[in-house]
């Protein structure tokens, strides 16, 4: 698991999941409470992500690249225009994806190592 310190960064934060399979999304939920953040639900559409970054004005975000066949590339655009920071969690290599304008961003591979996705979150949040 995470370090005490990353508890720390993560104390208080507020992380929207978006992830399209329920289990997935709950699991994340779950360790990410766990660490100390405040989860603001999970999304599992590009709509419904949308909504509630409008809605939520979340800290961080994790994202995942494919929702129900669906790019979630206008998310991570949204995201980036308000300066939200985000890290891609998905089953793809990133010389799968055809994203040039998220080259930077964080990717954490499914199924996710607890210990990696924290660190990328500490280090966006940092």
């Amino acid at each position: 698991m995470a370090g005490k310190d990353d508890q720390k960064i993560l104390k208080g934060r507020r992380i929207l999941v978006v992830e399209d399979d329920i289990l997935l999304a709950l699991d994340l939920e779950l360790f990410l409470e766990s660490q100390g953040s405040n989860v603001l639900g999970s999304a599992n559409s590009v709509k419904a992500a949308l909504a509630m970054v409008e809605a939520e004005h979340p800290d961080a975000v994790t994202l995942d690249m494919n929702l129900k066949g669906e790019s979630s590339a206008p998310v991570a655009a949204a995201l980036q225009k308000r300066g939200i920071p985000f890290v891609f969690v998905t089953g793809n290599d990133r010389t799968d994806l055809d994203y040039p304008a998220f080259d930077d961003v964080p990717l954490v591979r499914k199924p996710y190592d607890a210990v990696e996705l924290v660190q990328r979150l500490v280090q966006l949040l940092a």
